[in-house]
C-alpha cells in the first residue's frame, strides 16, 4: 500500500511541479480551446492521453522500445507547438476540438516516453513495475484533471466573464504565448 500511496504521489506531484512546464503547457494547449461545459469531453481527451502516455511509458520501462531521450525531448515539444500552432491557424472552435482528438493519443505515446528515465530511477532496485506504473498513472491522471479544471475555472470566472476578453482573444493569446515558450525550449 505504501507503494501504491508513494507513486501516485510521484505521478501528481510531477504534474503539478513547475518542472513539467513541457506537459502542462500541452495541457494548456489543448485545455484553452474547451470551457466549463465541456469538461466530460475534455476530461475523456485527457484520459485517452494518459491511456497512451502509461501504454508508452510501459513499453519503454520494460524495454520493448527504446528511443534516445533528446530525440522524445524534441517531438515533445513538437507536440506542444503543432497545438499550439492548432489554435492559432483555426478559429473554428469544434474543428480544433476534433483535431485535438484526432492527434491526443499519438501525442501522448510520446510524452509518456519522456517520463521512462524519471520512472525508472524511482524504481530502481526493483524487478516491480507494473504497480509502481499504474499508481504513478493515476497520479497523473489526477494532476491533469485538477490542472485542467482549475485553468477552466480561471478562464471561465475571471478571463471571460469577470475581464470579458474574447474567446477567440485568449485562445490566441495563450497559444502564441506557448508556442512562443515552446521556441525557448528547442
Amino acid at each position: 500500500m505504501k507503494e501504491i500511496s508513494l507513486f501516485f504521489r510521484l505521478g501528481l506531484e510531477h504534474i503539478l511541479d513547475l518542472g513539467a512546464a513541457d506537459h502542462l503547457l500541452f495541457l494548456m494547449a489543448l485545455t484553452v480551446v474547451f470551457s466549463l461545459k465541456d469538461i466530460k469531453k475534455l476530461t475523456l481527451m485527457v484520459t485517452l492521453f494518459t491511456v497512451a502516455h502509461t501504454l508508452s511509458l510501459a513499453l519503454t520501462a520494460y524495454r520493448i522500445v527504446r528511443v534516445e531521450s533528446r530525440f522524445i525531448e524534441a517531438a515533445i515539444v513538437g507536440t506542444i507547438m503543432i497545438t499550439a500552432l492548432t489554435n492559432i491557424l483555426i478559429s473554428d472552435k469544434h474543428k480544433l476540438q476534433k483535431f485535438h482528438l484526432f492527434y491526443v493519443f499519438f501525442f501522448g505515446l510520446i510524452h509518456g516516453m519522456g517520463f521512462t528515465h524519471a520512472f525508472l530511477m524511482s524504481v530502481s532496485g526493483s524487478d516491480r513495475i507494473f504497480t509502481p506504473l499504474l499508481s504513478f498513472a493515476a497520479g497523473i491522471e489526477t494532476g491533469q484533471i485538477l490542472f485542467i479544471l482549475g485553468f477552466l475555472i480561471i478562464k471561465s470566472a475571471l478571463l471571460e466573464k469577470l475581464l470579458q476578453v474574447k474567446e477567440r482573444i485568449l485562445i490566441l493569446s495563450v497559444s502564441f504565448f506557448i508556442l512562443g515558450y515552446a521556441l525557448s525550449l528547442v
